[in-house]
C-alpha cells in the first residue's frame, strides 16, 4: 500500500484514480446509498449481465429509486459524464420509478450538478459526486467500507474518533433504556396491589353456580340448534317424544335469555363460552373439560 497522504485527500484521490472496475463500484455505490438512508437496496448484476438500465433498485422517502454507478479511472470531461447520466436516466421510465441516485467518482461543480438535475426533470435526481462520497466514507460509521474498497487504514486520530462515536452511541442507547425503565416503573405503579379493589372481590357460591347454569343452557341450546338442522335435513332421526321435549326446552331457554343472546357464535366466541364453563366447573369440583349438558 502506498504511503497515506496526511492532508485529508487520501479518500478523494483513491476514488478519483479508481482502477477496480464496475463490479466493486456498484457494490460501493450500494453501501453509500444505505449509509444515506436508502432502504431495500438491491444491486442488479454486479457480476455481469443485463440490468435493464439500473445498477441498483432502492426505496427512500416512500419512493422507488434506481441507482447508477459511474467510476471511470481519472477525471472525465463533463460531456462524457453527462452522456453517461443521460443514458442511465432512461432507466427511470423503463423501470417505472420516481428518482435516480447517480453515484460517481467524478468532480462536479455546482453548475454541473444543477444541469444534470435539470436534465433529469420531472424526476427526482440526487447526485453523489466525488467530494460528497469522499465525505461520506470519511465518517466513523463508514471507515470499514472505506477500508474494504479503498484499502485505507485508520489513523490514530480516526481510531479515537471511531471509539468516541461508538461510545456515544452506547451512551445514547443506555439513556434510552434508563428512560424506558423509568417509564415502565411509573406505568407499573398504577397496578399496585390493593386488596380492597373490585378486582379481588370474591364471588359467592350462588353467583358461580348461577353463571354455570347460564353457560350450560347456552351451550346446550347451540348444540340443540345444530341437531335441529340435522333433523330437518333428515340426516338424523330422534325419538318423537324426546324431540318434542327438546323443542319445549329450547322455547324455555329462548324465553329466559332472548334469542338475540343465544348465538350463533363464531369460533372464538364458542371457544370462550365452553372455556368459561369448563373453568367454573373445575372450581366447583368437576374435572377439566367437563362440558356435558
Amino acid at each position: 500500500m502506498n504511503k497515506r497522504r496526511t492532508d485529508g485527500d487520501e479518500t478523494w484521490n483513491r476514488l478519483l484514480t479508481w482502477t477496480k472496475g464496475q463490479k466493486p463500484s456498484e457494490r460501493l455505490a450500494a453501501h453509500i446509498l444505505r449509509a444515506e438512508g436508502f432502504k431495500s437496496v438491491d444491486p442488479s448484476h454486479p457480476l455481469g449481465g443485463r440490468d435493464s438500465l439500473k445498477d441498483i433498485i432502492a426505496l427512500k422517502d416512500n419512493m422507488k429509486w434506481i441507482g447508477a454507478a459511474y467510476f471511470p479511472k481519472g477525471q472525465k470531461s463533463f460531456e462524457d459524464i453527462k452522456g453517461k447520466f443521460l443514458d442511465d436516466s432512461k432507466g427511470i421510465d423503463k423501470n417505472k420509478v420516481s428518482g435516480m441516485a447517480f453515484v460517481t467518482n467524478q468532480e462536479l461543480t455546482l453548475r454541473n450538478r444543477k444541469e444534470l438535475k435539470e436534465l433529469g426533470k420531472p424526476n427526482t435526481i440526487d447526485i453523489y459526486h466525488l467530494e460528497r462520497i469522499a465525505g461520506i466514507l470519511d465518517t466513523p460509521a463508514n471507515y470499514g467500507i472505506r477500508l474494504e474498497f479503498l484499502d485505507i487504514e485508520l489513523t490514530k486520530e480516526e481510531q479515537l474518533s471511531f471509539f468516541a462515536s461508538r461510545d456515544n452511541t452506547i451512551f445514547q442507547m443506555s439513556e434510552k433504556i434508563d428512560a424506558l425503565l423509568i417509564g415502565y416503573n411509573a406505568f407499573k405503579s398504577t397496578f399496585e396491589y390493593n386488596e380492597n379493589s373490585d378486582v379481588f372481590k370474591e364471588r359467592t357460591a350462588d353467583e358461580i353456580h348461577s353463571i354455570i347454569d347460564e353457560f350450560t343452557d347456552k351451550v346446550w341450546y347451540e348444540r340443540h340448534q345444530m341437531l335441529k338442522h340435522s333433523v330437518e335435513k333428515k340426516s338424523t332421526i330422534v325419538d318423537p317424544d324426546i324431540w318434542k321435549g327438546a323443542l319445549s326446552a329450547a322455547k324455555k331457554v329462548e324465553g329466559k335469555y332472548g334469542t338475540e343472546n343465544l348465538g350463533p357464535y363464531g369460533d372464538f366466541e364458542w371457544g370462550m363460552l365452553n372455556g368459561k364453563l369448563s373453568a367454573l366447573r373445575w372450581v366447583t369440583g368437576d374435572e377439566w373439560d367437563m362440558l356435558d349438558t
